[in-house]
């Protein structure tokens, strides 16, 4: 074995991924308990890898996992459930790992994207830790709160503001919680409780039941109906992009703000569009999605009358979305219709 400690078959430091973990976040303790800087110790595996220069939690590798699995003494399955990618078929069709995913927060890890927030983390959650770590749902843009503690989770650290990048904590640091930037322990930060309002408790039931869904493939929409996850969650990418980006976004954001009392928000947008919801800050994301899980609450009646109310038509609700899901595409057709009987009605009425 060299001075590193990294030559046997397995290393030196026993430490096995935690439930949820996600990679990077193991990769870091791995690198933290063996007193290294994680770009140090990944050289030492990989060498002919440049692991952190792009979202190794997307694009890992089977080679790559084999390695880690065999130095860790983990078994590949186990290594493999601690990526991103492991969410396919369930968050989403396919998940592509060059490209903007639908609710995958951008990588902070690339150079040019480390003033994102990438990583999202609920403090009580690393301060209950027996061993602090990351979630890999926390990388989830569709998850703004912790339904464990109640608590909208955070995306900077509350200090100096810089985003989570624990990769490039140096190797003699203490723990994996340790901003980057200023060593503030992020398990100390205070996040804001949820309060007992219909909106509030009505996100984390919504937060509580897709979580679930991750395991299962499917979606329980409305009292009757039960859908596959990555067709919701494609719905729901889709009705908030056209709260986000739509030419009367603005509009139909304060007129739902006020129906649930709600104050009216302005999202910051990235610089691309591609990036509408994947690049919002978590509180951005956490009033955008009180306002869609009252929206696709009473699956479909309500639906069908906020829509009316609003007119937003299959023209809007079906645009830049092909071979929509069935579901949806015959709700939309009801909005059509509704609105046709109206104005029927109102005619008759005139005459």
């Amino acid at each position: 074995m060299d001075e590193s400690g990294l030559s046997g078959q397995l290393l030196p430091r026993h430490v096995k991924p935690q439930a949820d973990e996600l990679l990077s976040s193991w990769l870091t303790r791995l690198s933290l308990a063996h007193g290294l800087p994680p770009r140090t110790f990944c050289a030492y595996l990989w060498p002919a890898k440049q692991i952190w220069a792009g979202d190794i939690d997307r694009r890992a590798t089977t080679d790559l996992l084999a390695v880690l699995a065999q130095k860790t003494a983990t078994s590949l399955r186990r290594t493999f459930a601690t990526t991103l990618k492991a969410y396919e078929g369930k968050l989403c069709e396919v998940i592509n790992p060059y490209s903007c995913t639908n609710w995958l927060l951008l990588n902070a890890m690339q150079r040019q994207r480390r003033c994102l927030p990438g990583l999202q983390y609920c403090p009580q959650c690393l301060r209950a830790d027996a061993t602090p770590y990351f979630r890999r749902y926390w990388r989830l843009g569709c998850v703004t709160v912790c339904p464990d503690h109640h608590r909208r989770l955070l995306d900077r650290c509350p200090a100096c503001r810089e985003p989570v990048n624990f990769h490039l904590l140096p190797g003699d640091t203490d723990t994996i919680t340790r901003c980057y930037q200023c060593q503030l322990d992020l398990g100390v930060a205070e996040a804001p409780a949820l309060d007992a309002s219909p909106g509030h408790q009505r996100l984390v039931a919504c937060q509580t039941v897709l979580l679930e869904a991750l395991t299962t493939g499917w979606y329980q929409l409305g009292a009757h109906e039960i859908v596959r996850l990555s067709h919701y969650l494609r719905v729901l990418h889709h009705l908030g992009r056209l709260l986000v980006t739509h030419r009367h976004a603005d509009y139909q954001r304060a007129t739902l703000c006020r129906r649930l009392e709600q104050p009216y928000f302005a999202p910051c947008l990235p610089s691309s569009k591609r990036w509408a919801l994947e690049g919002l800050s978590v509180t951005d994301r956490f009033q955008l999605l009180l306002l869609l899980a009252w929206w696709l609450a009473d699956w479909p009646e309500q639906f069908i009358t906020v829509c009316l109310e609003n007119r937003l038509w299959p023209s809007d609700l079906l645009r830049r979305m092909p071979s929509p899901p069935l579901w949806y595409e015959q709700t939309v057709q009801k909005v059509s219709w509704w609105e046709a009987l109206k104005k029927a009605i109102q005619k008759y009425d005139d005459e």
